[in-house]
């Protein structure tokens, strides 16, 4: 079940469907900035296909 909109937030983590989790790191205007835990690259997306990609908030790499 994906999450709500709401429900993102800059500096949690998130795990996806697949084996990917993401680090958001920032949200301007319904714009969602993250990374992969494996790749150093931001990323843009909508806040609501950000949402609808997460099921569930999991603890960021130290």
């Amino acid at each position: 079940m994906p999450l709500k909109e709401e429900d993102i937030q800059p500096g949690k983590c998130y795990k996806t469907k697949g084996i990917e989790n993401y680090k958001v790191i920032a949200m301007t205007r319904g714009i969602v900035t993250y990374q992969t835990w494996t790749s150093p690259l931001r990323i843009n997306v909508g806040v609501k296909q950000f949402a609808d990609a997460v099921y569930k908030v999991v603890p960021c790499p130290k």
